[in-house]
């Protein structure tokens, strides 16, 4: 049962993805860049992924990264809060004959779920839609559904501490994603920065380790960072 004050996932903060167009566009950026089969590869050997492992995949997005790992394990579950992603996602699937991805509706704190415990969790940039208290909450939930020995992997904007200057941090970082990328990537980091709630790498931390996740692999370019976690 949902409660009162439960935190709504759905509600958007920055841009919209419940429109098909800001879908489609989201998309064609995606697609020029990401290498979204060299990330699977990572993940890959990252969770000690095998032909028998089951992998939820939160914050899904149009697919590419749970389709691109679908070739190499058992069965993906892919979840998003958005109903236009999923559409765009599953018919991404269905072009290319891909059966072992289930879409489906939901997040870290509500939605569907899989029935049984997986070998592993990938969350890439979606964390970040969540204040702390409600971070520590889906940590959690995650490490309740990953198997004894099972493994996260956390992609996300997460801020460097301690630093003395922020102002000159940030505005290195969005220089280099506008050189790197384009200027809509780098407007919408900056929007990032404004409204979102990445938080702080010894809070994110504290976090993995209360929810009984242990880290056994971090990588940090900027502000973005990889955390390996294993239950």
């Amino acid at each position: 049962m949902t409660q009162p004050w439960q935190y709504d996932e759905t509600e958007q903060i920055g841009t919209d993805y419940r429109a098909p167009s800001e879908v489609a566009a989201y998309d064609a950026r995606m697609q020029k860049l990401r290498d979204v089969h060299a990330e699977a590869e990572e993940i890959h050997r990252r969770l000690r992924l095998t032909p028998d492992s089951t992998v939820w995949e939160i914050g899904t997005g149009t697919g590419e990264c749970a389709l691109a790992l679908a070739a190499g394990v058992k069965q993906v579950h892919a979840a998003d809060v958005s109903p236009a992603m999923l559409a765009w996602a599953q018919q991404k699937a269905d072009q290319r004959g891909i059966r072992n991805v289930s879409f489906i509706q939901g997040g870290f704190l509500s939605g569907n779920r899989p029935d049984q415990p997986v070998d592993g969790i990938v969350t890439q940039l979606a964390l970040h839609h969540l204040p702390d208290f409600w971070k520590s909450r889906a940590l959690a939930e995650m490490a309740s559904r990953l198997r004894p020995g099972g493994r996260l992997y956390l992609r996300d904007i997460v801020f460097p501490a301690p630093m003395d200057d922020y102002d000159g941090f940030f505005a290195k970082v969005i220089e280099e994603v506008r050189a790197r990328t384009d200027d809509e990537t780098a407007r919408q980091t900056v929007e990032h920065i404004k409204r979102e709630y990445s938080t702080l790498d010894w809070i994110l931390e504290g976090m993995l380790a209360r929810s009984g996740l242990h880290i056994v692999f971090h990588d940090r370019k900027g502000f973005l960072s990889v955390y390996v976690c294993e239950k």
